[in-house]
């Protein structure tokens, strides 16, 4: 065989493979907006507080996920309503309000928060979310109502859910969601 014919064939082979090279990473690339995060596991990553898990976090921005190795995932920090029609609680004096509620709930965007919520809503659909979060809600707007009068649930329902607001957050921080706001609409005694 020519010489000649060796060489061009080993600079195909080179540039062909630069090229199959290339368009591997630009496939394995992944990338999301301001809004989302990636969660790319497979890896054990070691956190500042000394912890190992099983996955990293990429912010809004990019990353290369190793083939084989790595899998990634999107987990979205959007704001999410949590619609409570027709929410029931008693009053201390034994009688019952019926109101209507929304939420706005998100997933916080520090670290830790990234964690717990990855590790408990990955997956999952806002609605899903929403029915995991809606419990949690309930039991708090329970136990202000609880220790409110009638007068008090019904013609000052913002105060009502200014308490909420202080409550809730507590049990939602340990799924790492963030409570934006709560609202109480039409309270009225049944």
């Amino acid at each position: 065989m020519n010489p000649q014919y060796l060489t061009i064939l080993a600079i195909a082979f080179v540039v062909v493979w630069i090229f199959a090279a290339i368009a591997i990473w630009l496939s394995r690339y992944t990338k999301v907006g301001p809004n989302q995060v990636l969660i790319v596991s497979g890896r054990k990553v070691q956190l500042p507080d000394g912890r190992f898990i099983g996955f990293r976090i990429v912010k809004g921005g990019g990353t290369f996920v190793y083939p084989v190795i790595e899998r990634v995932d999107v987990l979205s920090l959007e704001v999410m309503n949590i619609d409570m029609p027709r929410s029931r609680a008693q009053t201390p004096g034994g009688r019952a309000v019926e109101m209507d509620c929304i939420a706005q709930v998100k997933i916080d965007s520090a670290d830790d928060s990234i964690v717990a919520a990855a590790e408990q809503f990955l997956n999952k659909s806002p609605a899903d979310i929403q029915k995991i979060v809606r419990p949690v809600l309930d039991k708090h707007l329970s136990g202000v109502m609880g220790s409110s009068s009638i007068e008090e649930a019904t013609q000052n329902p913002a105060a009502c859910a200014a308490r909420v607001e202080t409550g809730a957050p507590a049990d939602l921080v340990k799924m790492g969601l963030r409570l934006i706001s709560f609202t109480i609409r039409n309270a009225h005694a049944i």
